[in-house]
């Protein structure tokens, strides 16, 4: 399978995040869409991500805002379930690109996929984790979401640091400075994604 088919086929389950008749209305022109684009795009490992992660803040926030549009025809609960799914599949797409990309990029030796490997990694493990204890966090207490999401991930992005720093004194080809840098990466990744969600919530209760 070529890199732009198994690219449009992610985008295509990522379409998933929209409600259903907005997706079958729309969704096999915004997946032309993407298509056109990744193949314009520039192949270089950079551009490429660049337009990964466009593409995914932008199904992150249009997904969410269709869902609240419809909210009114739907009672308070369902609208609930939807946010959180919407939430739930961003991050697991966005866990699962990740995870695609360090796979390839070891598999195939490519070394500009290998430089970000450290955040890469790191995404995909504290992405796990961390957002795994923030959902069960937020439906089992009322503590301030953004404070709950900064504490969590800045605990689950610490402890394997200092674990690995710890472990790796013993490896003469270990880089400390390598892993913090992406450790660092993949917590302000994560936080600044849940900032937008939280923020796009609250603004969509000021509304309602």
């Amino acid at each position: 399978m070529s890199e732009g088919n198994f690219s449009s086929r992610i985008y295509s389950l990522l379409l998933l995040a929209y409600p259903g008749e907005f997706r079958r209305e729309f969704g096999p022109e915004m997946l032309q869409v993407f298509r056109d684009y990744y193949r314009a795009e520039d192949p270089h490992l950079g551009k490429r991500l660049l337009l990964w992660w466009r593409t995914l803040i932008d199904l992150f926030l249009s997904a969410a805002r269709e869902h609240s549009d419809n909210s009114g025809k739907e009672n308070f609960f369902m609208s609930n379930l939807r946010r959180d799914l919407v939430a739930v599949s961003g991050c697991v797409a966005i866990i699962v690109v990740a995870a695609f990309l360090l796979s390839y990029g070891r598999k195939h030796e490519v070394a500009s996929i290998l430089t970000f490997g450290y955040a890469l990694d790191a995404l995909v493990t504290t992405g796990v984790i961390g957002n795994f204890i923030i959902f069960l966090l937020l439906k089992t207490t009322r503590f301030n979401p953004l404070r709950v999401a900064f504490w969590t991930l800045l605990i689950v992005h610490a402890v394997p640091v200092i674990f690995i720093a710890v472990l790796g004194q013993k490896d003469p080809l270990f880089s400390p400075g390598s892993v913090a840098i992406g450790y660092v990466v993949s917590f302000v990744f994560w936080l600044f994604l849940h900032w937008i969600w939280r923020s796009t919530a609250s603004r969509e209760l000021a509304d309602s």
